[in-house]
């Protein structure tokens, strides 16, 4: 049995996260700033607390473990300090080296191009919408995923439109945008499908695929 190191566990994706990996049988590793929010999972989980710069604290999360799926973003429009995903994720990587953790899936969004995209207007516009109200989150994420793909891990940017409540049905189309279908919304139980089977899915390493809903 597999073990995932889930960071950003308690926003309104992450509970669908650690739902589908429990369906598909792995172990998991939370972590999380206040345990209280994961009770409904005690017992099912394991739930190490600490804030993305307490170093032991995550490298604790990250040891034993096969996988780290990020669903850290950006929290709302106002981003505290510089870049804080960023700093967090510089952390968890430094986390999985020492640990010799190699696979990361990390959500992204259109902030963050891919060599492999063309233009589409839909998600240009998306993006520019986004960095205009949320500059310092576009910057985050646009980082982030600079840092994630510049490392040497075999990384997974999922890159997710607007996200919604939905069943998990699997009715998405993946690509790249300017090149596939791809519509503005995917439900938050679709992603955690899409972001868990990458576990052992090895399509997408070192790849930024964007996802939506049909």
């Amino acid at each position: 049995m597999k073990t995932i190191a889930l960071f950003g566990a308690t926003g309104p994706t992450g509970k669908h996260i650690i739902e589908e990996a429990l369906k598909q049988g792995y172990s998991l590793s939370v972590y999380t700033r206040d345990a209280k929010k994961l009770e409904s999972f005690a017992g099912r989980v394991e739930i190490v607390v600490g804030d993305l710069s307490n170093q032991d604290a995550i490298a604790k999360c990250i040891n034993g473990a096969d996988v780290v799926i990020s669903a850290l973003g950006p929290n709302g429009l106002k981003v505290q300090g510089d870049k804080p995903v960023m700093r967090g994720l510089t952390n968890i990587i430094a986390a999985m080296k020492h640990a010799d953790v190699h696979r990361l899936i990390q959500i992204s969004t259109a902030a963050y191009r891919d060599p492999k995209d063309s233009f589409a207007f839909k998600a240009h516009a998306f993006a520019l919408l986004f960095k205009v109200i949320a500059r310092k989150g576009y910057e985050d994420i646009k980082a982030t995923g600079e840092l994630i793909a510049n490392s040497d891990l075999d990384w997974t940017l999922v890159r997710i439109p607007n996200l919604k409540d939905g069943p998990a049905n699997g009715n998405v189309n993946v690509g790249w945008y300017g090149k596939t279908k791809l519509s503005m919304k995917l439900s938050r139980t679709n992603l955690a499908k899409f972001l868990v089977n990458q576990v052992e899915d090895k399509a997408f390493v070192r790849a930024a695929p964007a996802i939506a809903d049909r």
